[in-house]
């Protein structure tokens, strides 16, 4: 249904009102998924998000519009969350140089490395992380390769975190599938490798915080290659 429903969106052309709205459309539907069949157990799923999506852990009063509890829920969170981005950060600095030598190799730039950022990059920071990042890795990481681990029993060591190796292909096929569903090009099926390395994340760290920054930290660096290159 999920598929259907962004397959669906995805068709209105760019000049119609849902058409303008898509991506945000596509993000919505993938968050309230997650939130939706990750609610009886949202830690087990990697999705918890220290109260935000789970139910409030003491019966102190939670404020206007439940800015108190928002507040205590940030402040509990914070430690986890610097560790979570630096844990991102380190496999970045791996994997990034790596990553700008194989688009080298496949785009072969006429011109020499110019870098150019895009015209708002925190905007586009934030929106990769808020818009694309946190929806994605919910549903694909956080739903969908749990759900697939539960119904698998092989396990694997993979650079030294035990997973579940069909689940984490499984959930890198579809993630590749449903981009090229969107966008009929072949090179969006290139996404899949990508998945494999936010799947092994999620596996290692137990919740999906280090994937999405590391996936809005990648579709940054992406564009930035792209035009700083192309």
């Amino acid at each position: 249904m999920v598929c259907v429903a962004i397959f669906a969106v995805t068709r209105f052309e760019p000049s119609t009102s849902i058409g303008r709205y898509a991506h945000l459309v596509v993000a919505t539907i993938f968050l309230l998924t997650a939130i939706r069949l990750t609610r009886e157990d949202p830690r087990h799923y990697g999705v918890a998000l220290a109260g935000l999506l789970e139910p409030a852990r003491d019966d102190r009063p939670a404020g206007p519009l439940g800015l108190f509890d928002l507040g205590r829920a940030v402040r509990q969170a914070l430690p986890s969350a610097v560790a979570e981005v630096g844990v991102a950060a380190g496999i970045a600095m791996v994997v990034f140089p790596l990553y700008a030598v194989v688009f080298n190799w496949w785009h072969r730039p006429e011109g020499n490395f110019s870098l150019t950022l895009p015209a708002d990059v925190s905007g586009f920071a934030m929106a990769q992380l808020i818009v694309v990042a946190l929806p994605e890795e919910a549903f694909f990481r956080g739903y969908l390769q749990t759900a697939l681990s539960d119904l698998e029993t092989n396990r694997l060591r993979v650079i030294g975190v035990l997973l579940a190796p069909g689940a984490i292909v499984l959930q890198a096929i579809l993630f590749a599938a449903i981009h090229f569903a969107v966008e009929p090009n072949p090179a969006r099926l290139a996404v899949f490798f990508p998945a494999l390395l936010f799947g092994w994340t999620r596996a290692w760290r137990g919740g999906i915080g280090a994937a999405l920054t590391l996936h809005a930290m990648s579709n940054l660096y992406s564009e930035i290659l792209v035009r700083s290159w192309l």
